[in-house]
C-alpha cells in the first residue's frame, strides 16, 4: 500500500469519529452564543473537549508521523496531512494547555455576554449604541452611549490580557515567539513578513483618498458640534452627518424586519431558495446571547445558522447580507467529498460574504426602498466605505500583532496610538479599553488579516461576477454559478488554486487597489 492510500486509510476512518464529535460542538457552540448560561457553557466545553480527546491516539500519531517523514506527492493532501498531523502532536505535546485556553475564552465569552449596557440606568443594547451613536447630536447623550459600550470592554480586558499570555506559552511550546505568528502561520498558512508587505501597499495605495475622507469627516463633524477638528473625543465619532447618504437611506428602513426582507429578497433574485434551504436564523438582540454577528457552520452541506442583532439601518443590512453569505457557500458544499474537504478556507468564505454584504452599495436591492438619487449618491459612497474600511483593518490588525508581542504595555494606549496612526484621531482622545470590544480578539485570534485579504480576493471574484453574469442580484443564475464554479469544491483545492480557477486569473491587489484611486 502506497503512503498515499494509507494515509486516505487513516484519514477516512478517522473521519468517522470525528464527524459526529464537531456536529455535537457546533450545535452546543450554537446553544451557548445564544443563550450564555454557564449550563451550556459547561455542555460546550464538554464537548470540545470530547473532540480534543480523538487527538490524543499514540498509535495514529505514529502512523501519520511516518507517513509526514516522507511526504506526500498531492500538494493539497501533503497539506492535510501535516494540519492533521499537528492536530494530533499538540494534543498530545501541549493538551492541558490548550484545555487551559479553551476553558478561559468561554469563562471570558460568559462574562462579556452577561454584561447589559446602561444609560441613565436603562438598559440599552449594543443594537441601541450603535443607533444613539450615528443619531443623537447631543454630545452628553454620545458621550454615554460611547462609555457604555467600553465599559463591555473594561470588565473583560484584563482576562483577555491574561488570555493572550497565556495563548504565547502555547505559542513558544510550539517553536513561536508569540502566538499571533503561530496563528498566522499553522492556523492560516499565512507568513508574517508577505503579510506586512501586503497590508502596507493596499494601505498606501489608500492613503490620499483616506486622507481626504478623514479630513472632511473631521470638519463636518466639527460644524456639527461647534468645535474644532482637533477638540473631537471618540465619541463624536460615527454620526451621520446630513451629508452622509447612508442617513437617507437609514429613514427608509423602518424596522429591523424589513432588513431581513431586504436581504432575503436579495438572495432569492440570484437564485437561492433560503426558505428551503437549511438555514437557522436568530437575529434579534436579547439577554444573556452573544452581542456580535457569526455563521455558524454547523454541518457543511446540510445545516448552517445564523447570529446577529439587528437593527433598521445599512450596517444590519450589511450584516444579514454578509452572513447569508457564509451560510448559502457552507450549504453548497457537495457532501460527497471527503469529511476533512468539506468546509471553507477562512478568506474564501469572507471574501464571499463581504461581497454579499457590499450589495447595497453594488447593486440596486434598495430601488424598491430608496429613491433613485438618493440611492445613487449612496451606492457612490462604495468607494469611501472600502477606503474606511482598509484603515479600521491596518488599526485592528498591527494592535494585534504589537499586543502579542508585549501583552504587558499600555493596552489602552496601544488602541489610542493605533487609532491616531491609522484613523487621525486626536492625541487628545482620552486612553480607554475600547480594544476589549473588538469579538476577534476573544474568539478568532489572528483572524482579522483574513478581512483584509478577503477584500482584495472579493473585488476580484466580483469583476468576474459581473463579467459573467452581470449584476448579480438581477440574474437568477448566480446561485447556479457560484455553487457550480465555487461552492462545491469546500476545501478540496488549495485556496490560492481556488482563486485562479474561480476568477482566471492569481490573486492580485490591483482590483482593489484601482478602485481606490482619488477622482479626478
Amino acid at each position: 500500500m502506497s503512503n498515499k492510500e494509507k494515509y486516505i486509510t487513516i484519514r477516512e476512518n478517522f473521519s468517522k469519529d470525528l464527524a459526529p464529535k464537531l456536529l455535537e460542538t457546533e450545535l452546543n457552540a450554537w446553544e451557548f452564543y445564544i443563550n450564555s448560561t454557564d449550563e451550556n457553557m459547561q455542555k460546550y466545553l464538554k464537548s470540545e473537549n470530547d473532540t480534543h480527546e480523538l487527538f490524543k491516539n499514540e498509535d495514529l500519531y505514529s502512523q501519520l508521523k511516518d507517513i509526514k517523514n516522507t511526504g506526500l506527492n498531492d500538494r493539497h493532501l501533503d497539506k492535510q496531512l501535516k494540519d492533521l498531523y499537528k492536530s494530533f502532536d499538540e494534543e498530545l505535546n501541549a493538551g492541558d494547555l490548550k484545555k487551559a485556553l479553551r476553558e478561559k475564552e468561554n469563562e471570558i465569552a460568559a462574562k462579556y455576554n452577561a454584561y447589559v449596557p446602561m444609560i441613565d440606568g436603562k438598559e440599552v443594547t449594543k443594537a441601541d449604541i450603535s443607533k444613539i451613536l450615528e443619531t443623537e447630536k447631543n454630545p452628553d447623550v454620545r458621550e454615554k452611549a460611547y462609555n457604555a459600550k467600553v465599559k463591555g470592554g473594561d470588565i473583560i480586558a484584563d482576562d483577555i490580557k491574561d488570555l493572550v499570555k497565556l495563548r504565547n506559552e502555547f505559542a513558544k511550546s510550539q517553536g513561536y515567539d508569540n502566538f499571533y505568528d503561530y496563528q498566522l502561520k499553522e492556523e492560516y498558512d499565512v507568513e508574517p513578513k508577505e503579510l506586512d508587505t501586503l497590508l502596507d501597499n493596499v494601505y498606501e495605495s489608500a492613503k490620499p483618498l483616506n486622507t481626504k475622507l478623514r479630513q472632511e469627516n473631521q470638519q463636518e463633524l466639527a460644524n456639527v458640534f461647534n468645535i474644532q477638528p482637533e477638540e473631537l473625543k471618540a465619541f463624536h465619532y460615527g454620526l451621520l452627518s446630513d451629508k452622509n447618504p447612508a442617513k437617507e437611506v437609514n429613514k427608509q428602513l423602518k424596522t429591523k424586519e424589513q432588513v431581513v426582507d431586504i436581504g432575503k429578497s436579495a438572495y432569492q433574485n440570484m437564485g437561492f431558495d433560503l426558505d428551503n434551504m437549511n438555514i437557522t436564523l436568530d437575529l434579534f438582540p436579547r439577554k444573556n446571547k452573544n452581542t456580535h454577528g457569526f455563521c455558524f457552520e454547523i454541518e457543511p452541506g446540510k445545516d448552517s445558522r445564523i447570529l446577529a442583532n439587528l437593527t433598521n439601518n445599512t450596517n444590519s443590512l450589511d450584516t444579514i447580507c454578509h452572513e447569508l453569505g457564509h451560510c448559502v457557500y457552507n450549504l453548497g458544499i457537495d457532501t460527497e467529498l471527503p469529511y476533512l474537504d468539506r468546509g471553507t478556507t477562512p478568506a474564501m468564505t469572507e471574501a464571499v460574504a463581504m461581497m454579499m454584504g457590499d450589495l447595497a452599495q453594488r447593486e440596486n436591492i434598495l430601488k424598491d426602498v430608496v429613491q433613485d438619487d438618493a440611492l445613487e449618491k449612496f451606492k457612490n459612497d462604495y468607494k469611501k466605505s472600502e477606503a474606511k474600511f482598509i484603515n479600521r483593518s491596518m488599526m485592528i490588525i498591527n494592535f494585534e500583532k504589537e499586543m502579542y508581542k508585549n501583552p504587558d504595555q499600555d493596552l489602552g494606549q496601544l488602541w489610542h496610538d493605533m487609532k491616531c496612526k491609522y484613523t487621525g484621531r486626536n492625541e487628545s482622545e482620552g486612553v480607554d479599553n475600547e480594544w476589549a470590544t473588538i469579538p476577534h480578539y476573544l474568539s478568532h485570534p489572528g483572524y482579522y488579516q483574513n478581512y483584509f485579504r478577503a477584500d482584495l480576493i472579493k473585488a476580484q471574484m466580483y469583476n468576474h461576477l459581473t463579467d459573467e453574469l452581470g449584476p448579480i442580484t438581477e440574474n437568477k443564475h448566480t446561485a447556479e454559478y457560484l455553487n457550480e464554479h465555487l461552492f462545491r469544491y469546500g476545501k478540496s483545492i488549495e485556496e490560492d488554486e481556488l482563486i485562479e480557477k474561480f476568477t482566471g486569473q492569481k490573486l492580485s491587489a490591483d482590483a482593489l487597489c484601482n478602485s481606490l484611486q482619488l477622482d479626478n
